[in-house]
């Protein structure tokens, strides 16, 4: 008896294997097999996964019949894949090896170094081109190739197959409402909102003109317009309390009165020329002898770009500009003498979306935190967040909190009744996850209701895609603790 029917004998399903890019893919494999032609199959994402995750994959590799694995560049170098197929092979497993295409990588791509290696004598089967007009005919090849594998006991129907299994281990199939969700998937870079101790330094004027600049302002006021136009707006910072100071024992003018900026961002440290407007009317500044001139100033920055999107991010300098942001402000008298003095402006800490500060707000107990998912936008400096916690009240909600920022948020929540309806819609409709809120801060945030074998309610999948980030969490809902 060849390896492939002693493990028909043993075993009692068939285990994909894939690269979570390929989910979505697997997973429309996964329901065509295990719905459409009743085909028991391992797959972590539904119910694969139960208590530790090693020994989970080592179970599901021990425990199947057929190894199906969906090849692509990423499975070529993830350790875990590795490890499946390689335990895979060391236990004499049957092994189908499916190349998966993949839109950001090129189609001539093959499997190379250790798998190139481990399946360099097997038949592959080409999932490259799959659509929706050939998905069926692609999957009954992957059923096909099984059946040719394992054996198969077809009925009267030619329609309907079913893999041999003894009949006493039925209920194996059925997997638990609780199980280990897979690692968080976090992609892109991050706002650091971390409360910094930057000090902004002190600069004295400096030059040969008689005229010392002196700025008194104890805070730049910083402002940004409310729309650009044609792509640009200005970023303007004030400076309520400017002193021009006449040191000399004569009259001195000043005939030219300049602005420019640090621009550090690719450390070329150059001084950018700017608008600079003297809020008074006079053209030509005259001071008297050893006399001091008060006055406003305000610098203006042109900036390509979006301003931006509320008041807290349009009162500071725009996330384009370099911290701290160095100004320079330039005179020239006339004597022509010049004198010049540099401010340092830091923006204070943006108010952003975070796990404690909403347990704060909320007043939740945080053994109630069911799980929170955030991802940032840098392009605007904006985190999208969504919370799932469980209120201890009578009735025990399953709540929900999406936002981008603390001030206005969206609140759903779900009674056990919801729940109820959940359940038998998915078993209805057959499927194994559902789409939820799905009006809620579209297109940024996607959640999912998955279901197990049994269509019982089992975690809630949540991705956040934002403009430079993306966030992919699974969150466990132990239900029979809240209800």
């Amino acid at each position: 008896m060849d390896v492939a029917m002693q493990n028909t004998q043993k075993a009692q399903h068939i285990m994909f294997s894939y690269e979570w890019k390929s989910e979505s893919l697997v997973s429309k494999i996964f329901f065509y097999l295990t719905k459409v032609q009743s085909i028991p199959v391992w797959m972590d994402r539904y119910g694969g996964i139960n208590q530790c995750l090693t020994t989970s994959m080592a179970e599901g590799v021990e425990n199947c019949c057929v190894f199906v694995c969906f090849l692509t560049p990423e499975y070529q170098e993830s350790l875990n894949c590795k490890k499946e197929l390689t335990y895979a092979v060391q236990k004499g497993k049957s092994i189908i090896p499916c190349l998966v295409g993949n839109e950001n990588k090129n189609e001539k791509w093959k499997p190379s170094q250790w798998l190139g290696l481990t399946i360099s004598d097997m038949v592959y089967l080409n999932f490259r081109n799959i659509n929706e007009i050939n998905f069926e005919n692609k999957c009954q090849e992957l059923i096909d190739k099984i059946n040719s594998i394992i054996g198969i006991k077809r009925s009267e129907s030619p329609d309907q197959t079913i893999i041999i299994e003894d009949e006493s281990d039925e209920e194996d199939l059925q997997i638990s409402s609780s199980f280990i969700p897979p690692e968080i998937i976090r992609e892109g870079p991050q706002i650091n909102d971390e409360i910094l101790e930057i000090i902004p330094k002190i600069y004295s004027s400096e030059g040969d003109s008689s005229i010392r600049l002196i700025n008194q302002s104890k805070e730049i006021e910083c402002n940004q317009d409310l729309y650009a136009r044609n792509g640009k707006f200005f970023n303007s910072f004030t400076f309520p309390r400017f002193i021009f100071h006449n040191t000399s024992s004569e009259y001195v003018g000043i005939l030219q009165l300049s602005a420019q900026y640090e621009n550090n961002c690719e450390n070329s440290n150059k001084w950018i020329p700017c608008q600079l407007i003297l809020n008074q009317d006079q053209q030509i500044i005259n001071i008297e002898p050893n006399k001091l001139l008060l006055c406003s100033i305000t610098i203006k920055i042109e900036l390509n770009g979006s301003p931006g999107v509320d008041n807290q991010h349009r009162f500071r300098a725009h996330h384009l500009l370099p911290q701290p942001l160095k100004l320079k402000i330039n005179i020239e008298d006339t004597q022509m003498k010049h004198a010049s003095l540099i401010i340092e402006q830091v923006n204070r800490p943006l108010n952003l979306p975070t796990l404690e500060k909403l347990i704060d707000q909320l007043n939740i107990c945080q053994s109630n935190i069911l799980g929170f998912v955030s991802a940032d936008d840098c392009l605007i400096e904006i985190r999208y967040f969504a919370l799932v916690y469980y209120s201890n009240d009578e009735n025990s909600f399953i709540k929900f909190s999406f936002g981008c920022d603390l001030s206005s948020r969206r609140s759903p929540s779900w009674d056990k009744q919801y729940v109820k309806n959940l359940q038998k819609k998915a078993k209805q409709e057959k499927k194994f996850e559902l789409i939820v809120h799905e009006n809620i801060f579209d297109p940024f945030i996607h959640c999912l209701a998955l279901f197990d074998h049994c269509f019982r309610l089992q975690a809630i999948y949540i991705k956040i895609k934002t403009n430079t980030s993306i966030t992919i969490q699974t969150i466990s809902l132990p239900i029979q603790q809240i209800f």
